[in-house]
């Protein structure tokens, strides 16, 4: 296990067992934190060429629109390019974000975008996004 140096809102760590990188979001952060913690989570994956990423949402509150919009139509297009291969991100939230993420329009219209670089899947249930990075990891 490689422990990566963060910041007090977040938590990084490569699991060479599974082959993920684990970011555990530690509390709230504001649009500027989570700009910088996914820059973060990007420079540690890089490091251990690692593009399955379990990222553990349940401790913050959903991002602002601007945050949402850079994310989704800037920082996530670009993961595929920077880490020469597709991105695979299981997102672990709380029932309540989960449920807020679902309806929002941008993440419905990510979602089903035929041209996307990246697989993202949103869970509350920890087993349950970790089978789903495995079975992205097997190629099923």
């Amino acid at each position: 296990m490689h422990i990566f140096a963060a910041p007090d809102f977040l938590s990084l760590t490569y699991r060479p067992d599974l082959n993920f990188l684990v970011a555990r979001w530690l509390r709230p952060v504001s649009g500027a934190e989570t700009q910088w913690g996914y820059q973060l989570i990007l420079e540690a994956a890089q490091q251990c060429q690692c593009a399955y990423w379990l990222l553990d949402g349940r401790r913050r509150q959903p991002a602002d629109a601007d945050t949402t919009r850079w994310g989704l139509e800037e920082f996530f297009p670009q993961l595929a390019s920077k880490m020469g291969q597709p991105v695979f991100m299981s997102q672990l939230l709380s029932p309540d974000y989960q449920q807020l993420t679902e309806a929002l329009p941008a993440f419905q219209v990510a979602d089903h975008d035929p041209a996307r670089t990246y697989q993202m899947r949103r869970f509350n249930d920890e087993t349950r996004a970790v089978q789903w990075l495995q079975q992205a990891q097997a190629g099923k």
